[in-house]
């Protein structure tokens, strides 16, 4: 029992001395953290009155950035309006009665063909004659 007592009062003296070391050196570096962040406040109030040339840089980087993607988004918007236009378009012409369409089909066709008939028979005749020829 004796042993124990010793090691636990040695154990807890250690410790003591061990806080007041820590509080005793720590309270220095305490006072330079302090200094070293007015420096830091200082430096940063002085690059706020003069921004430095890469923060220019890569502010008219962004900037421009900013202007291609607001660029961007118009066309897209106008691309978008003329597709609708089209589909509108082409809606409405769908919803039309075909028989109109149909009709006008035929007329020309009939056109079409009487035309291709006649081209036929000069091709033929220009067939024969150019053989009778040989």
């Amino acid at each position: 029992m004796n042993l124990r007592f010793v090691v636990t009062v040695m154990a807890v003296l250690g410790l003591s001395i061990l806080l007041t070391g820590c509080s005793i050196f720590g309270g220095g570096d305490k006072a330079q953290k302090k200094e070293s962040t007015d420096q830091s406040k200082q430096k940063s109030q002085s690059t706020k009155d003069k921004p430095s040339v890469i923060n220019q840089e890569l502010k008219k980087q962004y900037d421009m950035y900013k202007e291609i993607i607001q660029y961007q988004i118009e066309q897209d918007k106008k691309v978008i309006k003329q597709s609708e236009e089209r589909y509108k378009k082409l809606k409405e012409e769908s919803d039309k009665p075909p028989k109109t369409e149909k009709k006008d089909s035929k007329s020309s066709a009939d056109g079409k063909g009487e035309k291709s008939d006649q081209k036929m028979m000069k091709s033929k005749g220009s067939d024969t004659g150019s053989s009778s020829g040989d």
